[in-house]
């Protein structure tokens, strides 16, 4: 699919577009391995302390010469841009050996055909690219029409906000009437006008099926609320509805999620004594309240927090399993009027949860960490591979689909991760699409104890492409950062692209609670050299060695945390 239409691929902003940079430069050559430290004695003899060998580079992109065919696959045609001034554009030409220009600006083309360029948006008269490939005396020419942004009108007052201005403005009784009313009208909006059970009864009980709360509508995933949770209704709107969580916070819900119960008032829950019970997983908080409520967890180095929204505390007993050895102590306080907030303190740092709710209370299943050999870090673990899309995903300058590069590191990861005794879960094994939310679904059923998602990456619209492509993971959970950070360094060795760090997203894959989940992002298929790497078997084994020793040295670390 279109990049700038990818729902996934604006992972990492590089730097602002510069409207003075016309054409591409050359790819950013990874940064140089430090030198060897000195050798040093210690004792009787003499120690030589080595650095790591920097990574093989790239291997080199194949020598095509076929007609010439140029061939555009981004921007697709009358695509619009969403960029102001600086665009890229991408694909192949048919031959190395030939030169290409797009608007009369040279663009670099490697020896396999590619080509990629990054130059100033064209006069919205014009609103097209013209490309002139040359090889000798043979010349092809195409155009490829786009459509730029213009200018953005401006938005409307809101309609009840137009009376309160003039107001403010104007004198009189007439506009003092006026005032009143709307003041009137905001203050009934802020009444419920009914109630909602989030989830439809068929999901109630199902513990993989979350209800998404935003700030916004449409906007960022934020709560994730059980099926069955009846709020107060406020307000429905383009598709969303407002809900009530308690007095001070309302969000936004997808109406197919939000189903109309009766009555429409809703009574504040209230909870009572709780306790902390040993599992086969490891600790269960138990915190009894008669119907579910409106829950957010926030994740500590040594604790987890719950906000229970709609909810009156009245705790006076916690009662402690001596058989558990997670939980040290549950503290709970009454932030305002309906909003409860309980403090669970763990012995170390949270490794998985799971929230759900069970006759008539909530219960936070805390799980325990896996024993580690040090020897053999991944010995009995069970791990999750995802190879990244489909559905959707990116395509390279020679029509490579990004799920289709996925899948033999995955399978090259599978192979390493068996040698060293782990179990290995598949996400897909096929071509065939696997929904997103279906992933980390199939990772908590089969329990397993980490999950990596397998990608390359490509950038939005505006982006010089030739500043830092390289290699970039990422995490949702706090619990995922240190697993994030163990697999960036083991990539950044193996691939020897340039690191781009470690970065926090909210990415439908990586949210799950029960595991460390991370999405890793190798490479750029976007870019010619390194989508041509993406076909070679040693650069993909390279990719995949690179998460095997990330894994295993989060693991190997796993108890000192």
């Amino acid at each position: 699919m279109p990049l700038s239409r990818d729902p996934r691929i604006a992972r990492f902003v590089l730097a602002l577009p510069l409207a003075s940079i016309l054409a591409c430069g050359a790819p950013a050559a990874p940064a140089p391995a430090p030198a060897s430290a000195p050798a040093g004695t210690t004792g009787a003899g003499a120690l030589t302390v080595r650095q790591p060998s920097p990574a093989p580079p790239l291997p080199p992109v194949p020598e095509v010469d076929g007609p010439l065919a140029i061939q555009v696959v981004y921007p697709t045609p009358n695509q619009q841009l969403a960029s102001k001034d600086s665009n890229f554009i991408f694909g192949s030409i048919g031959s190395g050996r030939a030169s290409l220009t797009v608007n009369d600006v040279p663009a670099r083309v490697y020896p396999n055909g590619a080509f990629i360029a990054y130059l100033v948006n064209p006069p919205a008269s014009l609103s097209r690219y013209d490309l002139l490939a040359v090889r000798g005396s043979d010349t092809v020419r195409s155009t490829q029409r786009i459509r730029l942004i213009g200018a953005t009108p401006r938005r409307p007052p809101p309609p009840s906000a137009a009376p309160l201005a003039a107001a403010n403005r104007l004198d009189g009784v007439g506009r003092i009437e006026e005032r009143l009313d709307s003041l009137k009208l905001l203050l009934a909006r802020d009444e419920p006008i009914g109630a909602v059970q989030l989830g439809a009864a068929a999901t109630v009980g199902d513990t993989d099926v979350t209800i998404i709360g935003r700030p916004t509508p449409g906007g960022t995933y934020k709560w994730f609320f059980t099926p069955g949770t009846v709020v107060p209704l406020m307000e429905r709107t383009d598709g969303y509805v407002r809900v009530r969580l308690d007095k001070g916070l309302d969000v936004f819900v997808d109406a197919n999620d939000a189903h109309d119960v009766s009555p429409p008032a809703v009574a504040t829950r209230q909870m009572s004594n709780m306790r902390v019970r040993a599992s086969t997983q490891g600790a269960d908080v138990i915190i009894p309240m008669g119907r579910p409520a409106p829950w957010f967890v926030e994740e500590h180095p040594r604790s987890i927090v719950l906000t229970l929204y709609g909810v009156r505390a009245n705790t006076d007993i916690i009662n402690y399993a001596s058989a558990d050895t997670m939980v040290s102590t549950v503290e709970w306080t009454q932030e305002t009027d309906d909003r409860a907030r309980v403090t669970v303190n763990l012995r170390a740092a949270p490794y998985g949860y799971l929230v759900l709710f069970e006759r008539n209370a909530l219960v936070l299943k805390l799980r325990g960490r896996p024993a580690i050999d040090p020897a053999r870090p991944l010995a009995g673990l069970v791990i999750a591979v995802d190879p990244g899309h489909p559905p959707v995903g990116s395509t390279g300058p020679t029509g490579l689909y990004e799920p289709q590069a996925t899948l033999p590191v995955a399978f090259h990861l599978k192979r390493l991760l068996e040698q060293r005794g782990a179990t290995v879960i598949m996400t897909r094994t096929t071509e065939s699409a696997v929904a997103l939310g279906d992933r980390p679904i199939i990772a908590r059923r089969a329990n397993v104890n980490a999950f990596v998602s397998i990608h390359y990456n490509a950038l939005p619209d505006g982006i010089n492409p030739f500043l830092n492509p390289g290699s970039g993971t990422y995490f949702f959970r706090t619990q995922s950062e240190p697993l994030a950070r163990d697999v960036q360094r083991g990539m950044v060795a193996q691939i020897g692209l340039q690191d781009l760090g470690v970065n926090y997203d909210n990415l439908a894959v990586v949210r799950g609670t029960w595991y460390p989940a991370v999405l890793c992002e190798g490479a750029f298929i976007m870019m010619p050299d390194q989508e041509a790497a993406m076909r070679n078997p040693a650069f993909q084994e390279r990719y995949a060695l690179g998460i095997a020793n990330g894994l295993e040295s989060y693991f190997r670390a796993l108890p000192a945390r």
